[in-house]
């Protein structure tokens, strides 16, 4: 019994220690509103920072106070002639109960890769940390270079942060609820 309980928590630790916990963002907070409050406000920010909030949506509970949505950021790195073009997809889950809520964001992943200019895709460049760069291509399917890549992930990453910050400031803000004009 002890070898396996000892197993098991040394698989648990490997994965904890090599998982990709750099691109999952997660943010807890208490507000003075209903949930109803922040279900709308959620709804409103979710229409107004995705063009279409119908598509992005993939769970809208509002009886549980739970949406999920899948976004996609495109990255766009010119290197010589050629444009690459990474587009990455996510989820963002908006959790809300009276008083508090959190949203998360987590399964960042490079789902496609090509580049204008020239026939063919590239290599998907996966999310990475600092100067961890993953191989950016090879001669069968090329790629940016590393010296590219990062700034191109230090900007995604960016991007995401700046969905948490949005959404923040947004729901801290009066509820539209108020009908105050």
């Amino acid at each position: 019994m002890k070898k396996i309980i000892l197993m098991t928590l040394s698989i648990l630790m490997f994965y904890l220690s090599n998982g990709q916990t750099n691109f999952i963002w997660e943010v807890t907070d208490s507000v003075a509103k209903t949930k109803a409050q922040l279900y709308s406000d959620s709804k409103m920010f979710i229409a107004k920072n995705w063009n279409s909030s119908k598509d992005v949506i993939q769970n809208d509970d509002k009886e549980a106070g739970v949406i999920l949505i899948k976004g996609t950021s495109i990255m766009k790195v010119s290197f010589m002639t050629l444009v690459y073009v990474y587009v990455y997809n996510y989820t963002v889950t908006f959790k809300m109960k009276d008083n508090k809520y959190k949203i998360s964001i987590d399964n960042v992943y490079c789902e496609s890769a090509y580049y204008y200019g020239g026939n063919g895709s590239v290599a998907k460049i996966q999310p990475f940390d600092g100067e961890n760069c993953p191989e950016t291509g090879t001669f069968k399917a090329p790629g940016i270079t590393k010296k590219k890549a990062i700034p191109m992930m230090m900007e995604f990453k960016k991007e995401l942060q700046s969905i948490i910050d949005n959404y923040e400031s947004y729901i801290k803000n009066p509820s539209s609820l108020d009908n105050t004009w």
